[in-house]
């Protein structure tokens, strides 16, 4: 009479926890890369699946779905940039109570951030291409601070909101200046910058000419007069200096 094969013993469950772990760090790597190429709706999970060298049933197992998946793969990915923004942005935030100090220093450091990570404004495009007319990809990014995993990025905004707030009430910004407006086009005015730049410089150059080799404006020169704009427009003239 055979023998009776003998049972596999399982798996220890710290041994399943590091497996899974990497599984899932396998998928976001492979995800991460795929949906920076481009629209959201136009990567494939098949592509995502083969990339990490897993089956697609793995990734709906970890993540639910293609929009569970984008979600955890934008969030790791923003993570990664947080504390890189936090450390530019947050010495102009506890900066003394200056007006002028304050915008010129997070209007610098915003842009200095953005000059050195050019995958955070392609994953700038990629959002807004993302996100228009997608309620279900909106509400699936909302999420994130549902669960409470909020991004320094978003204390950042609100602190420095909280800080215009601030300017506001003690008379620093001008009349009809207010804080939320004013920090939605400081934001604007520096990713404008590196989403546009070199078309519009294009276009500058061919309708006015240029001195420079390159043509139309240098990034020093912009940063500069978007500055001069806003500390002359938004602060009150015993404020401006």
């Amino acid at each position: 009479m055979s023998k009776p094969s003998p049972h596999k013993p399982p798996m220890p469950q710290r041994r399943r926890s590091r497996d899974a772990e990497r599984t899932c760090a396998a998928i976001l790597q492979a995800a991460q890369e795929v949906f920076m190429r481009g629209d959201y709706h136009q990567a494939s999970l098949s592509d995502i699946a083969r990339r990490a060298g897993v089956t697609q049933s793995l990734i709906h197992h970890h993540f639910g779905s293609k929009k569970g998946l984008y979600v955890s793969a934008v969030h790791g990915y923003l993570a990664e940039l947080d504390e890189g923004l936090k450390g530019i942005v947050q010495p102009g935030l506890d900066m003394p109570e200056d007006g002028a100090a304050f915008i010129s220093s997070a209007l610098m450091a915003y842009f200095r951030f953005l000059s050195t990570h050019e995958q955070c404004v392609r994953l700038y495009r990629i959002l807004d291409l993302s996100l228009h007319n997608d309620p279900d990809l909106v509400a699936g990014l909302d999420e994130l601070d549902d669960e409470g995993r909020e991004m320094s990025t978003l204390h950042l905004m609100r602190a420095a909101h909280d800080r215009l707030a601030s300017m506001k009430q003690s008379g620093q910004l001008r009349d009809g200046v207010e804080p939320l407006p004013l920090l939605s086009v400081m934001l604007c005015a520096v990713e404008h910058w590196f989403t546009s730049s070199r078309r519009l410089n294009h276009r500058l150059s061919q309708a006015v000419g240029s001195e420079g080799a390159q043509g139309g404006v240098a990034p020093e020169d912009y940063l500069r007069t978007v500055i001069d704009v806003f500390l002359r427009g938004a602060l009150a003239e015993n404020s401006a200096g």
